[in-house]
C-alpha cells in the first residue's frame, strides 16, 4: 500500500513538473526576448532595431496630411505646378493671374517652386523649406517664438500641396499619402493604422452651416440640416470615398502582388472636424461625420476634433462641442478625441481641469488622443479610475507631447496611466511634422521611461484591442498579431546560444525568471 502511495506520489509530481515544462517552454521565447531587449538597454542603437522589427500592432492617432514628410509633400508641389512664396516659405497654388509666361502670376517674389529648389543653387532654399514645413532644426525665434507655434504653422504653408481647396485633388492626393503611410507601416512591421482625414468638402459645410444660422439647440440644428439637403451631401461624400478607397487599392496593386510595398496593412480612415470653426460649420461638420460612420462603417471607423485644443474658440466652446458630440453621435457611432493636450501655462488654470473628463462623460469619447494634462483635473484619481473601468485607451503620443507642449520625461503622465491601469498605446500624432515613426515612440517609452518589453507588447496588443473595429475583424486582427509575436520571439530566442535558452528555462522551471 505504502509503494503505491509512493508512485502515486512520484507520478503526480513528475506530471506537475511536466506541466511546468510546458508552460515555461511556451513562455520562454517571450522571457528570452524580454531579456534580450534588457541586454541592449545601454545601447538605444541596437533597442531602436529591435523595435524596427518588432510588430507593433496599431498606429491609432495619426493625421494623414501631418504624417507625410516634407521632402514628398515638395515633390508633389513641383508636380502639380505650384508656387512659393521664398520670404515666408509658403506653398501656394497659382493666382488667378497665372499665364504660360507668368506661371505664379505678376508678383515677381512668388516664383515657382521647381524653379526655386532647382539645381545645386536651390539646395538651400529646398532645406528651408523642409524646415519651414516641420520641426526639423527649429530654433525659436520672435516671429516663431515656440515649438507649439512651428508646429501648427506648418500646416497652412504646405497645405495646397496636399490637395488645398480643389476638392478632386484632395481626394487624389489623400489617395497617394494614404499608400505612403500604409507602405511605411509595412517597413515598420505594423499591421493596421487609423488615419484621420477631412472627408467633408469645405463648400458643403459652409453651405450647410449657413442653414442652421443662429440656431443652437441641437435637435432644431439637425433638423435645419435634414431640411438643406443634408442626406444627398451624404449620398456624394458616401460615393467619394468609395472611389478614394478604389484608388488606394490600385495604387497599392495588391491584388496583383500581396508582397508590394504597403500591402498587408490594414486601415479605416476617422472623419475629423476642425473644431476651431464657426459654432454651425463645427455642428454640421459633426452631423455629417456620424453619418458617414454609419453609412460607412468599414472604411470610416469614427470621427475626431482637430485642431489646437487651446485656441480660444476651441476653449470657448469645448462644453457645447462635447455635448454636440453626445447628441450626434449616440450609442454606435465611435468617438476619439483629442483632450487634454494642454499644460500649466498654455493656457488658464481653469481650462485645464476638465477637458478628459468631459470628453468621456459627455461627449462618450472611447479613446482619448494626448490626455497630457491629466495631473490638472478635478479628481484625478476618481477619474482614472473611470478611465479603466469604461476601458477608454489614451493614445500617447510622446514626441508629440515633447515638441509642442514642451512635457517630455517624467514629466509625461505615461506612467500615471500606467500605474492606474488605464489601458495605453503608442501612436506617432504626425509623424511627418515631427519627423519620427512609430518605431521612436516606442524607443522613447523604453529609453526615456524605463519600459520593458512586455509593456511595449502590450502597447502594440491595445492598439488591436482598442481599434474601432467590429468584433469579427478585431479577432483576426487580434490572431494576427498574436501570431506575429509568436514568430518574432521565436526568431529572438533561436539567434541566442544555446546555453542562454538553457540557462533561462532552468531558471524559469525554478520560478526565478521575473515576469
Amino acid at each position: 500500500m505504502r509503494r503505491r502511495i509512493l508512485i502515486a506520489a512520484f507520478v503526480l509530481i513528475a506530471a506537475l513538473v511536466a506541466i511546468r515544462a510546458a508552460v515555461v517552454v511556451s513562455r520562454l521565447p517571450e522571457a528570452l526576448t524580454a531579456a534580450q531587449f534588457e541586454r541592449m538597454r545601454p545601447e538605444p542603437n541596437r533597442q531602436r532595431a529591435f523595435l524596427h522589427r518588432m510588430p507593433k500592432g496599431g498606429d491609432l492617432h495619426t493625421h494623414l496630411s501631418g504624417a507625410v514628410y516634407a521632402e514628398r509633400l515638395i515633390a508633389w508641389a513641383i508636380k502639380d505646378g505650384l508656387c512659393l512664396d521664398p520670404a515666408a516659405m509658403n506653398i501656394l497654388s497659382p493666382p488667378a493671374d497665372a499665364s504660360a509666361e507668368k506661371p505664379c502670376g505678376a508678383d515677381p517674389k512668388i516664383v515657382p517652386i521647381a524653379d526655386a529648389v532647382a539645381g545645386w543653387r536651390g539646395q538651400t532654399t529646398f532645406d528651408l523649406l523642409v524646415d519651414a514645413l516641420s520641426m526639423r532644426w527649429f530654433v525659436p525665434t520672435p516671429q516663431v517664438p515656440s515649438g507649439h507655434d512651428q508646429f501648427f504653422a506648418s500646416f497652412s504653408k504646405f497645405n495646397p500641396a496636399a490637395g488645398g481647396p480643389d476638392w478632386t485633388r484632395t481626394m487624389e492626393r489623400t489617395a497617394e499619402m494614404t499608400v505612403d503611410q500604409l507602405r511605411q507601416y509595412r517597413a515598420e512591421n505594423v499591421q493596421y493604422a487609423e488615419l484621420m482625414v477631412t472627408l467633408i468638402e469645405g463648400d458643403d459645410r459652409r453651405r450647410l452651416g449657413q442653414a442652421i444660422g443662429a440656431e443652437r439647440d441641437p435637435k432644431a440644428m439637425l433638423a435645419a440640416l435634414e431640411a438643406a439637403g443634408m442626406a444627398d451631401v451624404v449620398r456624394r461624400r458616401v460615393e467619394d470615398i468609395k472611389a478614394l478607397v478604389a484608388r488606394v487599392e490600385a495604387l497599392r496593386g495588391c491584388a496583383a502582388d500581396a508582397s508590394r510595398p504597403g500591402c498587408g496593412v490594414d486601415f479605416r480612415y476617422i472623419a475629423q472636424v476642425n473644431r476651431n470653426g464657426a459654432p454651425a460649420e463645427v455642428f454640421a461638420q459633426t452631423a455629417l461625420s456620424a453619418a458617414l460612420v454609419r453609412a460607412l462603417p468599414d472604411i470610416v471607423a469614427g470621427f475626431n476634433y482637430v485642431g489646437p485644443e487651446d485656441y480660444r474658440t476651441a476653449r470657448q466652446d469645448y462644453r457645447t462641442h462635447m455635448q454636440w458630440i453626445g447628441f450626434l453621435a449616440g450609442k454606435d457611432v465611435p468617438v476619439a478625441l483629442h483632450a487634454g493636450e494642454l499644460w500649466i501655462g498654455l493656457v488658464p488654470p481653469p481650462d485645464l481641469d476638465f477637458h478628459i473628463r468631459d470628453a468621456v462623460e459627455t461627449a462618450g469619447a472611447r479613446r482619448i488622443g494626448h490626455g497630457t494634462a491629466i495631473g490638472f483635473e478635478r479628481d484625478m484619481d476618481g477619474l482614472l479610475a473611470e478611465l479603466k473601468a469604461r476601458g477608454v485607451a489614451i493614445e500617447i503620443a510622446l514626441t508629440s507631447s515633447d515638441v509642442i507642449l514642451g512635457v517630455r520625461a517624467r514629466r509625461h503622465p505615461i506612467r500615471t496611466y500606467l500605474s492606474a491601469g488605464v489601458p495605453v498605446t503608442l501612436a506617432t500624432d504626425d509623424a511627418g511634422v515631427s519627423r519620427i515613426d512609430l518605431t521612436n515612440e516606442y524607443l522613447r517609452a523604453a529609453q526615456d521611461h524605463g519600459l520593458g518589453y512586455r509593456r511595449l507588447k502590450r502597447f502594440a496588443q491595445t492598439a488591436i484591442d482598442k481599434a474601432f473595429l467590429p468584433a469579427p475583424e478585431k479577432a483576426r486582427q487580434q490572431a494576427r498579431l498574436a501570431a506575429a509575436f509568436a514568430a518574432f520571439e521565436q526568431e529572438v530566442a533561436d539567434a541566442l546560444p544555446l546555453k542562454a535558452r538553457l540557462a533561462a528555462f532552468f531558471r524559469a522551471l525554478v520560478g526565478a525568471e521575473g515576469h
